[in-house]
């Protein structure tokens, strides 16, 4: 225990949990001194090569100390967090395993820059965690929060490998803020929960995405052969 949190451990390192979310998966996960969804990290780690991983829904950051291990010399991870509590955590998961390469940042994906509805906690105050969400009214625990779009929020001339998303139902709106990198970098996508190949292929008509794998609750789409 510190402060209001709990520290969780596993064999890629220390994570700060905030208080009240000691229940979701990724924490008890943690907290039991297991990875959350090993083969999804291990994934990334076998696929992300020599360029950038953009990891978003980061939570109290319970892919940040494994994938961080994996990356090559120089390479990047752009993880972002638009709920304020989940987000001072996992800038707590990165200070305590000295993560030089994590570039974090609290802020929603979208398809357009400045703010957005984001609901943080239930209505009988409970925080959300891992599953908060963008929401289209204001209500009881809904926040403004920053929001932006990846072709701006990561610099272009950056190879990207993967971009993997866990962003409760926003999906549409992120990859379509990342059309430039996407189009540029052809990155693998790995979406929770996102079944849309057809909308991919449309939207991206010229790379010929395919759905290639699942791996955990996750779509993965490549324009080639992945290492599973």
């Amino acid at each position: 225990m510190a402060g209001d949190a709990l520290i969780g451990r596993n064999k890629f390192g220390l994570y700060h949990i905030p208080e009240g979310v000691e229940t979701r998966p990724a924490s008890r996960a943690v907290l039991s001194g297991r990875v959350f969804e090993p083969d999804t990290i291990d994934f990334m780690r076998a696929n992300c090569g020599d360029g950038d991983v953009i990891h978003a829904g980061t939570f109290f950051g319970d892919f940040l100390p494994g994938l961080s291990d994996g990356m090559a010399l120089n390479a990047k991870i752009w993880a972002f967090e638009p709920n304020p509590g989940s987000f001072a955590a996992a800038e707590q998961t990165v200070a305590l395993n000295g993560l030089a390469n994590v570039e974090l940042q609290n802020a929603a994906l979208s398809d357009q820059g400045g703010e957005v509805l984001f609901q943080t906690h239930r209505t009988d105050g409970s925080p959300m965690g891992g599953v908060s969400h963008v929401v289209e009214a204001a209500g009881e625990g809904v926040n403004r929060v920053r929001s932006v779009m990846l072709d701006y929020a990561v610099p272009i001339d950056r190879k990207v490998s993967i971009l993997q998303l866990d962003v409760e139902g926003h999906e549409k709106n992120a990859l379509l803020g990342a059309y430039h990198i996407i189009n540029i970098w052809k990155p693998i996508l790995i979406l929770e929960y996102f079944s849309e190949a057809r909308w991919i292929s449309r939207t991206f008509r010229n790379l010929r995405y395919k759905a290639v794998c699942k791996v955990h609750g996750n779509h993965v789409y490549a324009t080639g052969p992945v290492e599973t």
